[in-house]
């Protein structure tokens, strides 16, 4: 019995298949619809500037702003009574294809027969499940969700079922609300029977991740203004879904992880927002660490209260969500915080640096890892790209009271990197300042300069004596003077005409003087 259902069920799918290559258009050398179906500069100034007054208006305007028209193949999923299919047959015609999407087959009947009764020959009625449009493979031009995502309770295998479905370059459209992050905290499976909504975080971390790329943000073509309408686009190379089609560049652990640790005294209270690969950073810092630390894990990417990012093998770490961005950093002090790949998402930005600031330590400071935008984004599409200008960064920060301390050279080919603290470099006493580099020095002194020097504001010598830097955080070079005796090396900092003096003793090197490089 169950075999005979399943043949019906792929005979019905591969004659729906062959229905839809009978009336699409085959242009040469394009999967996609013709030039002629693009709207004009004219129209599309006018979609960008005006909202759509109903619903209808609404559809027509996503579809021109997409460029689809006559001739493209549409899949209404979730179509219900087919409000939406019935617009999206005038608007593709007799010569494209609308596939209105049910999982109930009372629902499939009535489509069919709404669409005999309405004379539109290109609509066709598919039984979908819930984890599946059951959609013929590279078939569509638009998958459309309308108020449907928040319903899902399988929500991954729905998105890799319209990937296959779509053709590649074809686009996913999504509407639903609400803006911003998730409120609604329910398990999955309770969405599909009652009304709790989505955020779009979610919906976008779920569509990278199982292989859209995310293309725009057009609510410009929505006619309410408290929904957010998300277009997706299945990338024209990759043959399956299930992998973020726009990876960030990856992070050398021994070559980047020097720029995280400690200069002059081990961490106490690391906090670790941290996201992806970036993630292999977390041990050693712990290692240079005496405090346990604490990992905080944002609503921005949660699709769960219990959800966390996994941690490396042997590593335990307390952990906390945020709540419209408070941290609940709790009564202790925290000297270094951590953002590694992760500030990009912020929504709640201002209320989690504002908790940040209050309970950072004077000399405390802030870590930005996070991957470069070219362009200026809003803060949503810096969100939803996965990117972020590092001005945005600096910007933000000095509305929440901090001071930019250093920036490093690119720790990766798409990624910068950003030093905080709470008052002007200077202005922090010697005493409480993490970037006084000595008298004891890891390794070399020529590699532990050229590695600190960014981010370094001075020295300590073994005497105690103690030499700030003129112009700390900027670009420089260091040299090695020559003639220094056995077991002992002079390094020269030309910007700062200054030379410092090492000395090896019991296996490490030790800062022992330092002087005016005028003096020679």
């Amino acid at each position: 019995m169950k075999f005979r259902e399943a043949t019906k069920h792929y005979l019905a799918v591969a004659a729906l298949a062959f229905a839809i290559w009978q009336v699409t258009p085959r242009p040469v050398g394009s999967a996609f619809a013709q030039d002629k179906a693009k709207p004009s500069s004219e129209e599309s100034a006018k979609v960008e500037s005006v909202r759509p007054s109903n619903r209808e208006a609404s559809i027509r305007a996503i579809v021109a702003h997409l460029g689809l028209g006559k001739g493209s193949t549409i899949c209404d999923i979730g179509a219900g009574r087919g409000r939406d299919s019935w617009v999206f047959a005038e608007i593709v015609g007799e010569a494209g294809a609308v596939i209105a999407e049910e999982i109930g087959g009372g629902d499939v009947k009535s489509l069919k027969e709404e669409a005999e009764k309405k004379g539109f020959s290109q609509v066709r009625s598919v039984l979908g499940r819930s984890e599946d449009p059951c959609l013929p493979p590279e078939a569509v031009d638009l998958a459309f969700m309308n108020h449907v995502y928040h319903h899902l309770a399988k929500p991954r295998e729905m998105l890799r079922g319209i990937w296959r479905g779509l053709k590649p370059g074809g686009r996913l459209v999504v509407v639903d609300r609400r803006l911003g992050t998730l409120r609604d905290w329910v398990p999955r499976h309770v969405r599909e029977e009652k009304h709790h909504w989505i955020a779009e975080t979610t919906v976008v971390r779920e569509a990278r991740e199982e292989g859209f790329a995310f293309a725009e943000c057009a609510e410009q073509c929505w006619h309410e203004k408290d929904h957010f309408v998300l277009v997706f686009q299945r990338p024209k190379k990759g043959k399956r879904p299930g992998r973020d089609p726009d990876l960030f560049a990856p992070v050398s652990v021994e070559k980047c992880s020097g720029l995280f640790l400690p200069v002059a005294r081990s961490y106490r209270q690391p906090v670790f927002i941290a996201l992806g690969g970036a993630r292999k950073l977390m041990p050693p810092i712990l290692n240079a660490s005496s405090g346990k630390g604490l990992e905080v894990v944002l609503e921005e990417w949660a699709t769960q209260k219990e959800e966390r990012p996994p941690l490396a093998a042997g590593l335990s770490l307390p952990s906390v969500l945020t709540e419209n961005g408070d941290a609940n950093l709790g009564d202790e002090p925290i000297d270094v915080v951590f953002f590694l790949d992760s500030y990009h998402l912020l929504f709640h930005g201002k209320t989690l640096l504002a908790k940040i600031y209050e309970k950072l330590s004077p000399g405390g400071c802030v870590y930005v890892l996070d991957r470069r935008a070219e362009k200026p984004l809003s803060r949503r599409e810096a969100s939803h790209f996965r990117q972020i200008q590092p001005r945005t960064v600096r910007q933000e920060m000095a509305e929440a009271g901090f001071s930019l301390w250093s920036r490093a050279r690119r720790p990766a080919r798409d990624r910068f990197l950003l030093v905080f603290g709470k008052g002007r470099p200077g202005k922090v006493p010697p005493a409480d300042n993490p970037f006084i580099g000595g008298p004891a020095i890891s390794g070399s002194p020529g590699q532990w300069l050229k590695q600190n020097y960014w981010r370094l504001q001075g020295f300590e010598t073994t005497d105690g004596s103690i030499v700030i830097l003129k112009e700390p955080g900027r670009k420089g070079s260091v040299e090695k003077v020559p003639g220094a005796s056995a077991g002992k090396q002079i390094w020269r900092i030309p910007k700062e005409k200054l030379e410092l003096h090492f000395e090896r003793k019991d296996g490490e090197y030790l800062l022992t003087d330092y002087r005016s490089s005028d003096q020679r």
